[in-house]
């Protein structure tokens, strides 16, 4: 049922503070919408024309709930600037993270703007201008990182659309990303543990001060950043109370607001890492932080100084580089040098995808990989042993049957009596048991 009427409102005479109740001279409509929510509508100040209004907007509805009518259709020829607005709102209404967002949205007015999209209608119609767009960034020698986000920014708003029924088709559902193995420009790689103790060791020694941070400071944050994988933001907002030494495992706690992931995480400590924790804690504000300042905003350079102090090139001959979230990357490295599973490496390191915690935050070099093949069993064929004549010796088959057996005596004892044939496929025997892992008697 749908109706006109105008609202009203109360005036107060500002001399005799006598209070009057008036209508507005604009007609207002209510009527229920297709989920039977009562709305109300301003119309205009015409009693005919709102009327009609109303009666149009009532049809609609009434179209709508019979299946007469696109549920798009309206919202296909608003301009797409109006859509983006809201799915800004939509992310904000997320707790996405304000530069997310950002960048996001961004990304998103700069490829609509790049392809000529004035209404959603012309994002809805499936042609080609994002595919070529796209096409375009790739061809003009950008890293196949950054036309992988447009495209992902871009599919992120198509399915927020459809989801609210505002266009009929996902126009990037048969665009696929690039590989990003192919064409990474900067590639980082995990410090060994001498680097890691050398950058520890001269940044404790250093007398500079960056930012407010000392060379201890400095010293126990990469300490922390390299044993808990924290990212810098992540440290910066650690307080004392944030530790929890005294419980069984030590642990640090990081609040959801500062997560990435935006949940509370609880992460356990390294006894060591405890252990100067404790130390560099002490007397310290449990609210104050501990790493003030703007350190974090240029902790790349930060580091760089520091290693460079250390005597370690931040660059290497593959031109793979040392900077500050790399920590990170070492600290995932650890995990599988020390054979941690890669279940348990992903947990450790809040990924959600094992395919990212293994393929790029593992960085083993070739000498890692040595200690894994070093384990494998020896192929090389076992010597047999013989005389200088080429017949079996008898010391030696005593040797390799283990002469202090009693229940070999006898074969001993009669060796030199053997048939040939016989004495072979005792070696054999002895040989095959001294291979495995099992123990016990042979019998012959």
């Amino acid at each position: 049922m749908s109706n006109l009427y105008k609202p009203t409102y109360v005036r107060t005479d500002p001399e005799t503070g006598e209070k009057t109740t008036r209508r507005l001279r604009k007609w207002y409509g209510k009527y229920r919408d297709t989920s039977g929510v009562l709305q109300r509508i301003p119309l205009c100040t015409d009693k005919t024309a709102a009327q009609a209004m109303l009666a149009d907007i009532v049809r609609k509805v009434e179209r709508q709930q019979a299946g007469l009518v696109d549920p798009a259709a309206d919202q296909l020829n608003r301009p797409i600037d109006e859509h983006i607005t809201e799915y800004r709102t939509h992310l904000v209404a997320k707790a996405t993270s304000e530069k997310h967002v950002a960048e996001t949205i961004r990304i998103i007015r700069n490829v609509t703007a790049a392809c000529q999209y004035r209404i959603l209608a012309d994002l809805n119609a499936g042609d080609n201008r994002l595919e070529e767009y796209l096409a375009k960034r790739h061809e003009s020698g950008c890293a196949h990182r950054t036309v992988n986000a447009d495209l992902i920014a871009v599919r992120s708003f198509c399915r927020w659309l459809l989801d609210k029924k505002r266009m009929h088709a996902d126009p990037t559902s048969g665009l696929r990303r690039l590989r990003e193995e192919e064409d990474r420009r900067l590639e980082r790689r995990a410090m060994t543990d001498d680097e890691a103790r050398a950058l520890i060791a001269a940044t404790l020694q250093s007398k500079r001060v960056y930012r407010r941070l000392n060379g201890e400071d400095r010293a126990v944050l990469y300490m922390l950043a390299q044993r808990t994988g924290l990212r810098r933001k992540e440290l910066r907002s650690l307080v004392p109370a944030s530790f929890d030494l005294e419980c069984v495992p030590p642990i640090v706690k990081v609040h959801a607001a500062e997560s990435k992931r935006r949940q509370k995480e609880l992460l356990p400590l390294p006894s060591e890492v405890a252990r100067v924790m404790a130390d560099y804690l002490v007397d310290r504000d449990p609210r104050q932080r501990i790493w003030p300042g703007s350190w974090w905003r240029r902790a790349a350079e930060m580091l760089r100084d520091d290693l460079a102090e250390a005597g370690i090139d931040p660059v290497d001959d593959e031109g793979r580089v040392l900077d500050f979230h790399g920590q990170r990357t070492t600290f995932v490295t650890s995990l599988a040098r020390a054979g941690v599973s890669p279940a348990t490496a992903q947990r450790l390191a809040r990924h959600s995808d094992v395919k990212l915690t293994m393929g790029t935050y593992t960085r083993l070099e070739v000498e890692d990989l040595l200690s894994a093949v070093e384990k494998l069993p020896d192929l090389r064929p076992r010597p047999k042993p013989t005389t200088n004549d080429g017949q079996p010796n008898h010391r030696e088959v005593s040797d390799l049957a283990g002469a202090g057996d009693p229940r070999l005596g006898g074969v001993i004892r009669a060796w030199p009596n053997l048939p040939e044939q016989i004495r072979r496929a005792i070696v054999a025997l002895i040989h095959s048991g001294t291979g495995s892992d099992r123990t016990g008697s042979h019998e012959v």
